[in-house]
């Protein structure tokens, strides 16, 4: 079948795209061949009376060890959920059948039709709101917060047991359930979609610190403020659940950059400190380093803080900065929870932040169902209050409700698959499409078996792939020559940026250093967190030679978000290609926009790379470090005595890792000649994490990673969750989005306003959530409430705050390059930024698996492409 080869957008390999979720991809690999896109990734179904096979052989680096839809993370692990499981809506292409879009040629956009669901959502929130008071749907509200969905009566698992309304919310319940304590609970009601009370019931009987930074959450600007009260011994405490109240002594603040006030106090001394009580005051810390807040400790306090103002700059109203206060969530009753059962094959959704159209549809695509018996089987009680699951962790231990059924799994080696003959999908006369060649209708999921391997080397994949055992090989950078030109070679761009996340826990580090086997004098950590050699960091590679020498298939990273974020999914108009996000990325990197003749011309010149400012970013790093004690020159000779040694986290190792380290060393060493640090800083290998690899970087215990977010590229709006919330964020240990604040210019109500939030509640509002700020005034920026100009605006400041941390340093632009098998082809060639070519849901075999065994033969056992 011939192709129109298409434009190279030089962008690495998405394995699971994710459209209700964000899945994390870490550990840059150059695995999942073949699986390019895959909207509705899935398989199988012939209309050829005789009985044949069509496999699908794909290769991942690493193979998902759980698939349960409560508690998987990485996209590794979201792997069989895309085969097993189907969603309430679901997005086709819009066919011949489908072709409902004004002046829209046929397979050029999209549907949404109901799935799992019998029908679209119905907006029931006046009806809610009257009947049900406990959901506190907001008075002026008339749309948004509250849905009916009946659900299909054909949808059963794959046993025949039917899936109805107990289901979903049994599912829901368990999700939940604060003993379980599942990962995916937030999914639930810190993004898009926010169920009314799943946060209190999810985190009932469990008390929180809460570091209350630049939010003055507590209320009022000093300490008689509604919010906090003296306690009856004398002891502050919130006015709201008398819990104790402290000034953080010893304890990370990110009002202090993540550091300890502590850290600062003994750092500087008299010279920007008060310190005739510190002695006092820091003895009086407890095990956390917590001081209770009293009318000693607060003249204490204040003497320390303002006695120097000229230096450390600060006055009585900064005491609020310091305090860390407990939140305890009280009891709740799933009654009170915003999913409940209105018939026996009908559910109400309440939400606590409006949701409409598209997004609402959008969140809705994936599912959160279980199938009870295994579920209540599979949960152990380890210890005390720590749970296990096995469920979705074995074939014996999975139930299906999606176009395949899990037939076989062989940890860390295999697992197979082949059609449900129960999924609904195969006889609803809805999963056909009319061919856009020969204008013929046929069945979606052509596919009747999969079948998945590690194979971690792309040696060994490229040599599977030219024998005809696999259905796809992603191009390595020694490939391009060869097969980029190919008739079989497909382009793919994706969302993801891949970014360096560097360790800024303190702690951890201090830990590291302070461990048997460390060498101060040779060795040293804490240089990486300052925030000159981030900086420095940041400007050490030129991004496009790094993609030529190590992926040729990606383009240079410069922002969190990446080229393929859609703002308007019904026209396709991009975020990267707005005035706001050209800005965004204008004020990270230093460019003065007035000396270009345009915006773009601006961002054009935008390379990442700049060795002069480096150099000079080192050696202000070196010179910080001195005076700090990180590091030393013992003979004075103006050169760090030290290397500053980075632990890259990996994963499985293959070849990638190797030539991607051998590469940022190289260039390392170009940059920092001439600097203190010539020689002196080098990236280094862990060994293999796993999937712990992204504990490993949360928790401070490797230094470094290329990872990224996917999922989410039809509303970039929500991708800010996951730099925000400490439930998602990467440096959640060392940065609190709520103690960091910013002005913004924006629209409410008709007119322009200031409004100052915090970051979190910034992006809070952006996606949809009524919020407060310092002087009590309300707002919400979600979809339907904002214009879309106000949004943009906010999205991009959100943006260049995140980057402005340095924990992030954008580096790649993901994308694709990869074969695919003669045995197949795509029904659409084009890439379609929704829809992708649509995955093995549209995937049309030439040869079934009899006829491509005797092809291959004929060929001499090997292929050429």
């Amino acid at each position: 079948m011939s192709k129109k080869l298409l434009s190279l957008l030089l962008v690495l390999v998405m394995v699971i795209a994710c459209f209700a979720s964000c899945g994390l991809i870490g550990g840059k690999d150059n695995g999942g061949d073949g699986n390019d896109d895959g909207t509705n990734n899935g398989g199988g179904n012939t209309t050829d009376n005789t009985p044949k096979t069509y496999t699908y052989n794909d290769a991942v680096g690493t193979l998902s060890t759980n698939w349960n839809p409560h508690t998987y993370q990485t996209s590794d692990e979201s792997y069989p959920i895309s085969f097993i499981t189907t969603g309430l809506y679901g997005f086709y292409f819009n066919d011949a059948q489908y072709n409902v879009k004004d002046g829209m040629d046929p397979f050029a956009g999209y549907v949404i039709i109901p799935e799992m669901a019998a029908a679209m959502p119905v907006d029931v929130t006046e009806t809610v709101k009257a009947d049900h008071p406990e959901f506190a749907i907001p008075e002026d509200a008339t749309e948004g917060y509250a849905y009916v969905i009946d659900l299909n009566p054909n949808a059963t698992w794959a046993n025949g047991d039917p899936i109805n309304a107990d289901t979903y919310v049994y599912s829901m319940k368990r999700l939940l359930d604060p003993d379980l304590k599942n990962y995916r609970a937030t999914d639930y009601y810190t993004g898009t979609l926010s169920i009314a009370g799943a946060e209190n019931y999810a985190n009932q009987g469990t008390t929180v610190k809460l570091d209350n930074g630049l939010t003055w959450e507590l209320g009022g600007e000093t300490f008689d403020g509604a919010a906090i009260k003296a306690g009856t011994n004398g002891n502050y405490v919130t006015s709201a659940q008398d819990l104790p109240v402290y000034f953080a002594i010893d304890y990370s603040l990110d009002w202090l950059g993540g550091k300890t006030l502590s850290y600062y106090v003994n750092g500087y001394g008299d010279y920007a400190f008060g310190m005739q009580y510190w002695e006092t005051l820091s003895g009086m810390a407890n095990e956390e380093g917590l001081v209770p807040v009293n009318a000693d400790t607060i003249a204490m306090m204040a003497d320390l803080i303002t006695a120097c103002p000229d230096v450390w700059g600060e006055s009585y109203d900064h005491l609020l900065c310091y305090l860390v206060y407990d939140k305890m969530y009280e009891e709740f009753d799933f009654a009170n929870v915003g999913l409940y059962k209105t018939g026996d094959y009908q559910i109400t959704i309440v939400l606590n932040k409006a949701l409409a159209g598209f997004n609402l549809l959008y969140s809705l695509s994936g599912n959160w169902i279980v199938y009870e018996s295994y579920y209540e089987a599979a949960l152990k009680e380890i210890s005390d209050g720590v749970w296990f699951s096995t469920y979705n962790t074995s074939a014996d231990t999975t139930m299906s409700y999606g176009p395949y059924v899990m037939t076989s799994y062989v940890l860390d080696k295999s697992m197979s698959f082949e059609k449900n003959s129960k999924w609904f999908g195969y006889t609803d006369g809805k999963h056909k499409y009319v061919d856009p060649e020969d204008g013929e209708t046929y069945d979606m999921y052509q596919t009747t078996h999969i079948y998945t391997q590690v194979v971690p080397e792309a040696a060994t994949r490229k040599l599977m792939f030219l024998k005809g055992q696999l259905m796809g090989y992603g191009l390595q950078s020694d490939d391009f020559a060869t097969y980029r030109n190919s008739d079989y070679c497909y382009v793919s761009p994706s969302e993801t940026i891949f970014f360096f996340i560097f360790n800024g826990h303190k702690e951890a580090i201090a830990n590291r250093e302070a461990a048997d086997g460390f060498n101060k004098e040779t060795h040293d950590l804490e240089t990486m967190t300052l925030l000159n050699f981030r900086k420095a960091v940041a400007v050490t590679y030129d991004k496009e030679a790094l993609c030529t020498a190590v992926s040729p298939a990606d383009a240079g990273g410069y922002g969190l978000l990446g080229d393929s974020y859609i703002y308007d999914p019904e026209t396709g108009a991009r975020y990267r290609d707005t005035d706001q996000a050209k800005k965004a990325l204008c004020d990270f990197y230093s460019v003065d926009i007035s000396q270009y003749d345009s915006l773009d011309e601006a961002v054009d010149s935008i390379t990442g790379y700049d060795p002069v400012k480096a150099k000079e970013l080192y050696t202000a790093a070196y010179e910080e470090a001195i005076q700090l004690g990180y590091v030393t020159d013992a003979n004075g000779d103006g050169k760090c005595d030290q290397t500053i040694e980075i632990s890259y986290a990996i994963g499985t190792d293959s070849d990638f890792y190797t030539k991607l380290l051998d590469y940022l060393n190289e260039k390392m060493a170009d940059v920092t000649s001439g600097t203190p640090f010539e020689g002196k800083i080098v990236f280094v290998k862990t060994g293999n994490l796993g999937n712990t690899w992204s504990d490993n970087i949360k928790n401070g215990m490797a230094d470094t990673v290329l990872g990224g977010w996917s999922g989410s590229a039809l509303n970039p709006y929500s991708i800010t969750e996951v730099y925000v919330n400490p439930n998602y964020q990467y440096d959640a240990k060392w940065f609190d989005s709520g103690s960091v604040s910013f002005e913004l210019d924006v629209e409410v109500d008709g007119e322009i306003k200031t409004v100052e939030l915090t970051l979190r509640k910034w992006s809070d509002a952006l996606n949809g959530a009524t919020v407060t700020d310092k002087e009590g005034n309300s707002y919400c920026f979600g979809d339907g409430v904002a214009p879309v100009s106000t949004r943009l605006e906010i999205l991009a400041a959100i943006e260049s705050t995140v980057l402005n941390t340095y924990d992030y340093i954008p580096m790649l632009q993901e994308g694709s390059m990869a074969l695919l098998s003669k045995q197949v082809y795509y029904v659409v060639e084009e890439y379609n930024s929704v829809m992708g070519r649509g995955g093995i849901t549209y995937l049309k075999y030439n040869y079934d698996d009899a006829a491509w065994a005797a092809y291959v033969a004929s060929q001499g056992g090997e292929l050429a492409y």
